[in-house]
């Protein structure tokens, strides 16, 4: 066979080409103009006559020859190569540039692989326009008719006929008659649905009403777990809104599967929490407190600070934790082994683990062999910070020891609340005596929060509680009580304030500053101590009469406050306080705070450039808005947590829902129990999809599954007295 290179440029001018003829008889079908293009003929490289092929349908009633198709079934196990791989340029090491055809997509198709008798150009129509069109050996196949013709299917398909144009024709019918056939359409429909995912697809159609029903059941289930009702409210629950015309299906009714449910939504709930801050590289900060529940289990509350899903960071409960033991060794493996599990491997923790959290006991902060030296020891640039409200606890302890007087008021309230509350006579005493005055009394929990002291004179107007009488309508304790209640107004403020979730460092130095300018200036300026003072001159408090009592100690009203004031104030970062500015100089130099923000960007591993030039432009627009290159700082240090107040929340959820009626409960579910509890959003915010399509790919049972038995309906044994409800 001559071998000739067809290029894509201009044609070789010659004589013009005829088209094809076109059947004059009426009862022939006339050729779409895909068959028209099977007349393609085939174009030489040199100017030769031009060869006019006959039209397909002259040959279309003619059955091509068995015996042809019979020559070729011995190579029925050869394998085919497709045009489409043709197209991508795949050769054998033997061929060169001489055997190859540039097609219209730019890609090489080996000559070789063709039949002898096609022409380049009507190789490139074929292989493009027809698409299931292969061949091997120069032999035509399809590749779409697997399984359904042995002599498509395996490349045998040959040309017959005594010169090439007989060999075209015989080749343009049978792709004619194939791509015609029932068998050929049906393939290319079938592998056509295959491409659209049809099945998967029909497959979803046919759960869709599987989907329903077992949304609602997950919503009810949601609903038990996020309130912290008992498991058992799951079956009549169900039965309530199938009473109401809601389609519940007929399984996943009872306690146990409303227990796995729950499990499930929060399993997924924590993995899409991990895979955010994972995924996007975020900061991390770790709150941890030890508490022991009910039933005399030593747990850990674990809590995580990140900007979660946001720009602005949020402290969330994380996990409930058994511990094997209360050392800090034991500690500080189960909350390494907890970040492990969950998807925070070692070197994540490495590059964004900012800062630990915690109160201040010993095992914690001990400097040798505490949770926090041991932590330290493994993530050297880790920010240990010592909870805002514990501190100022400690702070106001101090207090209590250096400004003489307060002890013996601490005492006396003591005895006071000891002789009400240890004693349930007296309760009900107080609580008459109360009641005869028209007040009402708080359940208290701390003796400085007793509110009821100053005007319950009737509570103790008895003889065996004259002591205490005496003691009440002193002018000292008057004094002293006004002065208390103007320190612990102010500091319950301020805790409350450093408890909030939103809560960062920098305003949480703000608030201590402001506190501090607080208490000096009630060193000469009292709050409402102001009326204490007034009754002390006038000698009488609420109508009561008020006497002297020389062995109730008088409180130092500026001692007391200004030792508030030095012991309330705590030194955080310095370096952090730049980025405050409101402490910014008057005159403001361009490089001021650079050398603060470089050490910052340092110790919390973010872009130490592009935050020193967002600091820059920061203060050029005098704090106006936050430039793009300085919130990675910013977010860094904002999650630093303040309070670990948020794992005080954890505690009170946890003795909500680990009652004394459910303390079967083991740790692991009831943590998952308190993370959807603290964490999860309202019952008409909860989206049920994603969880029931979790739960039905982990191969798990739909509501309105059929291959198991529904649970019996609990019987009743009828009263006589229904008949008339």
């Amino acid at each position: 066979m001559l071998k000739a290179q067809v290029s894509l440029g201009p044609p070789t001018p010659g004589p013009p080409v005829p088209p094809p003829p076109v059947p004059a008889d009426s009862e022939q079908t006339s050729l779409s103009d895909d068959e028209l293009w099977l007349l393609v003929p085939e174009v030489p490289s040199h100017p030769v006559a031009p060869v006019v092929s006959p039209p397909d349908d002259s040959l279309a009633d003619t059955p091509p020859s068995q015996n042809d198709i019979a020559a070729g079934q011995t190579q029925a196990n050869e394998s085919c190569t497709s045009a489409a791989a043709a197209d991508d340029g795949t050769f054998g090491d033997d061929e060169d540039e001489n055997d190859t055809i540039s097609t219209d997509d730019n890609s090489r198709v080996s000559e070789h692989e063709w039949p002898e008798c096609w022409s380049q150009a009507q190789v490139r129509y074929f292989s493009t326009n027809y698409k299931w069109l292969i061949s091997r050996n120069q032999k035509l196949g399809c590749s779409v008719c697997v399984r359904v013709s042995q002599e498509w299917s395996g490349c045998l398909i040959s040309s017959f006929g005594r010169d090439k144009a007989a060999q075209q024709n015989s080749l343009r019918k049978k792709i004619k008659e194939h791509r015609d056939s029932i068998y050929h359409k049906k393939a290319v429909e079938i592998k056509e649905k295959a491409t659209q995912n049809t099945m998967q697809k029909h497959i979803e159609d046919m759960r869709k009403a599987d989907y329903a029903s077992t949304c609602n059941v997950f919503r009810t289930a949601y609903k038990i777990g996020k309130h912290g009702r008992p498991f058992t409210d799951m079956p009549i629950d169900v039965q309530l809104q199938v009473l109401n015309g809601v389609k519940m299906g007929r399984v996943l009714h009872s306690n146990n599967a409303c227990a796995n449910i729950l499990d499930h939504i929060a399993a997924e709930m924590k993995k899409k929490v991990v895979n955010d801050i994972v995924m996007n590289e975020r900061k991390l900060c770790v709150l941890i407190d030890e508490s022991t529940t009910i039933s005399g289990k030593s747990v850990l509350v674990v809590c995580l600070r990140s900007a979660i899903s946001s720009e602005n960071p949020d402290t969330i409960f994380f996990e409930l934790i058994e511990l094997q033991g209360t050392t800090a060794k034991d500690i500080t493996e189960a909350l390494l082994g907890c970040l492990h599990n969950n998807g925070f491997d070692p070197h994540y923790l490495q590059e964004h683990l900012l800062a630990f959290a915690c109160d201040g006991a010993s095992v914690m902060l001990g400097r040798k062999a505490g949770v926090a030296a041991q932590l330290c020891s493994k993530f050297p640039y880790l920010f240990v910070w010592h909870c805002s409200n514990h501190r100022l606890e400690l702070a106001v302890c101090d207090v209590l020891k250096e400004v003489g007087g307060i002890n013996h008021f601490k005492i006396f309230l003591d005895q006071l609340y000891s002789l009400y509350h240890a004693s349930p006579k007296n309760q009900r005493e107080l609580t008459e005596s109360a009641h005869n005055v028209g007040q009402r009394l708080l359940v208290i929990g701390r003796v400085l929060s007793v509110r009821w002291v100053a005007s319950s004179e009737r509570t103790v107007k008895r003889a065996k509680y004259k002591g205490l009488n005496d003691v009440l309508t002193t002018v000292s304790f008057v004094v002293n009580l006004g002065i208390m209640y103007d320190a612990f107004t102010e500091l319950s403020d301020l805790s409350r304030m450093l408890q909030r979730r939103d809560m960062t460092l920098d305003q949480a130095d703000r608030q201590l500053d402001r506190q501090i300018r607080v208490f000096e200036s009630m060193v000469s300026t009292p709050g409402p101590t102001q009326t204490a003072i007034e009754a002390e001159k006038e000698k009488i408090f609420r109508n009561v009469c008020l006497h002297e009592n020389q062995r109730v100690i008088k409180i130092n009203h500026g001692q007391f406050f200004r030792s508030l004031a030095e012991n309330t104030d705590s030194h955080l970062l310095s370096d952090i306080k730049v980025l405050q500015s409101d402490s910014w100089p008057a005159s403001l130099d361009i490089q001021y705070g650079d050398a603060a923000v470089r050490r910052l960007c340092q110790r919390f591993r973010v872009g130490e450039r592009e935050s020193v030039l967002g600091f820059r432009e920061y203060k050029d627009l005098k704090a106006s808005k936050t430039p793009a290159a300085l919130k990675p700082l910013l977010t860094a240090v904002h999650t630093i947590a303040v309070s670990t107040s948020e794992c005080e929340r954890a505690f009170s959820s946890m003795n909500d829902t680990l009652t004394d009626k459910r303390n079967s409960l083991n740790i692991k579910r009831l943590s998952n129990m308190i993370f959807l509890k603290c964490n999860g959003p309202p019952l008409d915010q909860f989206n049920t999809q994603t969880y029931v399509q979790t739960w039905l790919a982990l191969g798990r049972r739909s509501a309105a599954s059929t291959n198991c038995e529904a649970q019996s309906e609990r019987k009743v044994e009828p009263k006589t007295c229904w008949s008339l409800f």
